[in-house]
């Protein structure tokens, strides 16, 4: 029988069903709406007010396209991601092992810390050691004690809250609906804005991204051998992590609706979260002030478990090992990761050095990772999956891929010069 032309066939509905099995999602969107979102999100608003709102639709398509070559070659291979980089080159598996342990220590760690800066704010009796120690060993429990299906709906459930929160944080404030609908079409509002985009970009297009999706559909048995199967899958898969990446914007916008009510109109350009926190009692009152430490707790607090859980899945899959979350491997894995990432709040090592050498590995991640995709996905043995100009929507494919892979090759060269920049003093 002869294959299908490449891209030619309508996939499936997503019946209720399928829709309601969804979840993955919410761990995508952990990456996303982290320390670094919430950082971002306060200085645009800051700044710019809604102006580059914008910027989160642009890079989300570019996200999205980046976990789409994944999925596709997954489906098309039955392959893990972390198999891409072993075809490349055996250094390519080292230099992954690597990049592996330091990103999910260190990943984790700056939301541990996140997490111990809101312990204290609310118990300032309490040192920042504890606080930090708290939050890593609730994740810890949470891992040890619950199979991925536990951990996906809590997931779910913390995504739910904590976009409430801030929501609700925002509501004590007020949002302008139309400035904001307004920040959607894309400008250059003033001096600074590309730095901005910059760092949007370095914290939505993601390294680890690329492969963790593929583990949570092989954690839910997401396989199928015929065509018709794998465009049904394929098609929910798309709606799972769409939704993940839509959050991250959603998110972003109560974030910088009380920036921009708050610190703008005075010339305010916070430099951390915690220091926006300062400033939002005195004009809305303590319980913004509370409900945004709880938004932030809960944001640091799911993406410390999101690192966790990459670096376990990652190397699981680079020693051949059953990827599961409650295997014993991977909470051993995790375990690992845990007592380096709360060492690092005892310590007090400087923040900039562990800004530095962790941008120094994600730096060489982007170009690395999106080479390496575009090398497998272009091929003509990806079947149906392949690249093709015939159809309208195989044209689409390939200008969303070839967008994600430019986007992510600059993401990567910005960050090598940033950090070299660093290395020697210069500043960026």
């Amino acid at each position: 029988m002869t294959e299908p032309a490449p891209w030619s066939l309508r996939p499936p509905r997503i019946g209720l069903r399928a829709i309601l099995s969804i979840g993955a999602g919410s761990l995508i969107a952990s990456f996303y709406i982290g320390t670094g979102d919430i950082t971002v999100a306060t200085r645009m608003g800051a700044r710019f007010g809604f102006s580059l709102w914008w910027t989160y639709l642009v890079l989300g398509f570019a996200a999205w396209a980046l976990i789409d070559m994944t999925v596709r070659y997954y489906l098309r291979f039955g392959a893990t991601p972390m198999s891409i980089f072993k075809e490349v080159h055996p250094a390519a598996s080292a230099y992954m092992i690597v990049t592996i342990v330091v990103c999910a220590i260190l990943g984790s760690y700056s939301q541990w810390n996140a997490c111990a800066m809101v312990v204290t704010g609310f118990v300032p009796a309490l040192p920042v050691e504890a606080g930090g120690a708290i939050a890593a060993a609730l994740a810890l429990v949470l891992v040890a004690f619950g199979a991925y299906a536990r951990i996906e709906r809590l997931f779910v459930a913390g995504l739910i809250a904590l976009i409430g929160v801030f929501f609700l944080s925002a509501a004590t404030i007020g949002i302008d609906p139309r400035a904001a609908a307004r920040g959607l079409i894309p400008s250059a509002p003033g001096p600074g804005w590309l730095d901005l985009f910059r760092s949007n970009a370095g914290s939505m297009i993601n390294a680890w991204l690329i492969l963790i999706y593929p583990y949570t559909m092989i954690e839910k048995g997401w396989r199928a051998d015929s065509l018709d199967g794998k465009l049904g899958i394929l098609r929910r898969a798309r709606f799972d992590y769409g939704w993940g990446i839509l959050a991250a914007g959603i998110v972003a916008l109560p974030i910088m609706a009380s920036a921009t009510a708050i610190a703008r109109p005075f010339g305010i350009r916070p430099t951390s979260y915690m220091d926006f926190a300062v400033l939002l009692e005195p004009f809305a009152g303590p319980w913004s002030t509370h409900l945004f430490l709880s938004g932030l707790f809960l944001a640091a607090w799911t993406s410390g478990v999101g690192w966790w859980l990459a670096g376990a899945y990652a190397l699981l899959d680079v020693y051949g090992l059953p990827i599961r979350a409650g295997s014993p491997k991977a909470k051993m894995i995790v375990a690992a990761f845990a007592v380096p990432s709360v060492l690092l709040i005892a310590l007090r090592i400087d923040p900039a050095t562990q800004i530095l050498l962790f941008t120094a590995f994600l730096a060489i991640v982007f170009p690395v990772a999106a080479c390496a995709l575009v090398g497998r996905i272009a091929r003509r043995d990806m079947g149906y999956f392949r690249w093709t100009l015939r159809t309208p929507r195989g044209i689409a494919v390939v200008v969303l891929d070839l967008f994600a892979i430019a986007l992510s090759l600059y993401v990567g060269w910005h960050e090598i010069a940033s950090w070299i920049g660093n290395l020697f003093g210069k500043g960026h």
